[in-house]
């Protein structure tokens, strides 16, 4: 763990408490949260990796007006919304979504926010379902 972090990434402003999977003040899983006192040092490391690309997440489901649900693949954690079809993740600049088990496809959105992310996920949506 780094020096310059705090013991725990909790910013006391848990939703998990009101149902939410992901708290939408620390990026955790309610299973990460409940757990957190009981994880080895490598473990919280794992969660604290993830915190930043969840705090994205969080941001672009914001927009959609709703709360993601994590999902867990081989290939890295992934996210949905319910109001679209795809599993997305952000990885730097760069935007990955699929639909299930399909080959992700990619698109750089250097310089983009989240409801330009969203707007993009919404429009390919749309372009797929035609």
């Amino acid at each position: 763990m780094s020096a310059k972090r705090p013991d725990s990434p909790c910013i006391a402003v848990c939703s998990t408490a009101v149902g939410d999977d992901i708290c939408r003040g620390c990026a955790r899983s309610f299973d990460e949260i409940s757990q957190w006192c009981f994880m080895d040092e490598a473990e919280r490391e794992l969660v604290w990796q993830q915190l930043p690309l969840r705090q994205r997440g969080l941001k672009i489901a914001a927009v959609f007006a709703c709360l993601p649900q994590l999902h867990p693949r081989d290939d890295g954690e992934w996210m949905s919304v319910p109001c679209l079809p795809w599993l997305f993740r952000m990885d730097g600049d760069c935007l990955w979504w699929r639909r299930g088990e399909e080959a992700a496809r990619q698109r750089d959105c250097a310089g983009w926010g989240p409801a330009q992310v969203a707007a993009f996920l919404r429009e390919q949506a749309e372009t797929d379902s035609n």
